[in-house]
């Protein structure tokens, strides 16, 4: 058995598929097995980190015991960017959880929304809801786009809900590299060539 866990704590069942597959594609990329363990912790909405991200991080470590838990804590910028009470105080919550003796913490934080980061593959989402080719992102921010493109499609987005297949369809090579800067927290937990993940080369940004 493995003796070290790694566990995604996200927003819902969509970023949980959506995560799974950044795995797989850093899997196949890399070409190398991990010396970890995955856990996929639902916590149901941004709103349930400040109380219950601790409660389960404490569940893992019952499940796990003896094991070195790092939390990797995903979450959309929209509810702190757009509101002046933010749901939770992320300093709080992952020094809660340092305490309690996870061995690394960091967060992914998806500008805006996690939609916006599936739309960077519009192809895609068109190609999974059999829309015409050369269709437009609508207007508004990523989770109204993307409900108005399912709306076409006569299909119904729900955030935070298991959309079948849809993930399948994206290009989750095309989004890390979008999003590379977001996603590197991953790379530095796993121990993974960043260049090789996301296809880019950071030697000239770090010589600046």
């Amino acid at each position: 058995m493995a003796n070290k866990v790694v566990a995604f704590f996200v927003e819902g069942p969509t970023e949980i598929e959506f995560y799974k597959a950044v795995i797989q594609h850093v899997r196949a990329v890399m070409q190398t097995p991990f010396d970890c363990t995955f856990e996929w912790v639902d916590m149901r909405g941004i709103g349930k980190y400040k109380n219950d991200a601790l409660r389960k991080f404490k569940h893992l470590q019952n499940k796990h015991p003896g094991e070195d838990i790092s939390a990797i804590l995903c979450i959309d910028t929209d509810a702190f960017d757009l509101s002046k009470k933010p749901p939770i105080n992320k300093n709080d919550v992952k020094k809660s959880l340092e305490t309690s003796g996870a061995q690394k913490v960091c967060y992914i934080e998806a500008r805006d929304s996690i939609e916006d980061w599936f739309l960077s593959d519009l192809e895609g989402v068109v190609s999974y809801l059999g829309l015409l080719k050369g269709t437009k992102r609508p207007s508004g921010n990523g989770q109204a786009a993307l409900k108005a493109l399912f709306i076409r499609a006569h299909k119904v987005y729900l955030k935070g809900s298991k959309t079948e297949n849809f993930i399948k369809k994206l290009n989750i090579a095309k989004i890390i590299s979008l999003n590379c800067k977001a996603i590197r927290p991953l790379c530095q937990i796993l121990g993974l060539d960043c260049k090789k993940v996301c296809g880019k080369d950071h030697s000239s940004k770090r010589s600046k």
